[in-house]
C-alpha cells in the first residue's frame, strides 16, 4: 500500500510497520546490481520519498545500506552484507540432512541454492552414488531465469523485486528450450506458484534435467530452494512424477526446522 505523506509530512507508523518497511527496502537494496535512488526505491515499495530517506538514513547510521557518495544513491551496506554471507553459510549445514534424503529417494545429486542480487549462488549438493551424475561446486552461479531453483526463488519473490533481480536488459539464451520472454517467464512464475515447484527442462544446459521447490522461512517469506537434477533420459516425466512429492515434503520439511514450528 503506497505511503501519502512527503517530506516532512509522512504519518508516524508503528515500529513493526517501520520495520516491516526497512526490510522491504533492503530487499530491494539487496536484489539490484545497481545504486538505487530514493525515487526508485520509493517506486518499489509503494512508499513517499520522505518516509524512504528516514528509513534509509537509519540504515544507514546502523551499517545496513549505504550511501554512494557520487551520486547519491544507495546500496546495501557492510553490515547487510556479512549478515547474508553469514547466513548462506549456516543453511548449508542445516539443510544438509535433508539433500541426503532428497538423493536418497530420488537417486540424483540433491541440490541447495539461493539469491545472491541477480544470481542464483549454490550453497551445498549431496551427490548421487552414480557414475553418470551432476555435480555443482557450493559458490557456483545460475541465471534465475533458465534454472529450476531459479525460477522456485523468482516465483516466491514479492512481485516489486522481480524486476531488480532479472535486470533491465534481455534474458540470456543458454539453449533452444531457454525462456526468453518476459511475459511468458512471469506466466511460468505463476504457475509454479500455483504446483509448489519449478523445472528446467534443459533450459540451462542441453540434456539436464532439474526440478525444484521452495524453502521458506519466517513468515513464509522464501529464503532458498532444494533440487535434484540429472541426467535428461533418466529424469523423464514418468520419473519426475514419483519425485516430485518427495521434494516437496523435504522442502516442507527443512521450512519447518528453518521456521522453528516442527
Amino acid at each position: 500500500m503506497a505511503d501519502s505523506g512527503s517530506n516532512g509530512s509522512a504519518p508516524q507508523v508503528s515500529g513493526v510497520q517501520s520495520l516491516e518497511r526497512a526490510l522491504d527496502i533492503l530487499e530491494v537494496l539487496g536484489h539490484s546490481e545497481s545504486e538505487l535512488g530514493v525515487s526508485e526505491i520509493g517506486l518499489s515499495v509503494g512508499l513517499a520519498n520522505g518516509t524512504v530517506h528516514r528509513l534509509l538514513s537509519t540504515l544507514a547510521q546502523r551499517g545496513y545500506a549505504r550511501q554512494v557518495l557520487d551520486n547519491r544513491k544507495y546500496t546495501l551496506g557492510p553490515k547487510a552484507i556479512t549478515l547474508a554471507s553469514s547466513a548462506r553459510e549456516r543453511l548449508g549445514p542445516l539443510a544438509r540432512p535433508y539433500l541426503r534424503e532428497l538423493m536418497e529417494v530420488s537417486q540424483e545429486s540433491a541440490n541447495l541454492a539461493a539469491l545472491d542480487k541477480n544470481s542464483v549462488v549454490y550453497i551445498e549438493q549431496v551427490a548421487a552414488p552414480r557414475m553418470v551424475r551432476m555435480f555443482t561446486e557450493p559458490g557456483n552461479r545460475v541465471p534465475p531465469h533458465a534454472s529450476g531453483t531459479g525460477k522456485v526463488l523468482l516465483a516466491y519473490q514479492p512481485p516489486e523485486a522481480v524486476p531488480a533481480i532479472l535486470g533491465r536488459g534481455k534474458l540470456t539464451r543458454f539453449t533452444s528450450s531457454t525462456i526468453t520472454d518476459v511475459g511468458r517467464l512471469r506466466e511460468e512464475l505463476e504457475r509454479i506458484r500455483e504446483r509448489g515447484y519449478a523445472m528446467d527442462s534443459e533450459e540451462t544446459e542441453e540434456g539436464v534435467r532439474c526440478v525444484a521447490a521452495p524453502v521458506l522461512g519466517a513468515e513464509g517469506r522464501v529464503v532458498a530452494a532444494i533440487s535434484i537434477s540429472g541426467p535428461a533420459g533418466r529424469l523423464d516425466d514418468e520419473r519426475l512424477e514419483e519425485i516430485i512429492p518427495h521434494l516437496k515434503r523435504i522442502a516442507g520439511d527443512l521450512s519447518k526446522s528453518l521456521s522453528g514450528s516442527d
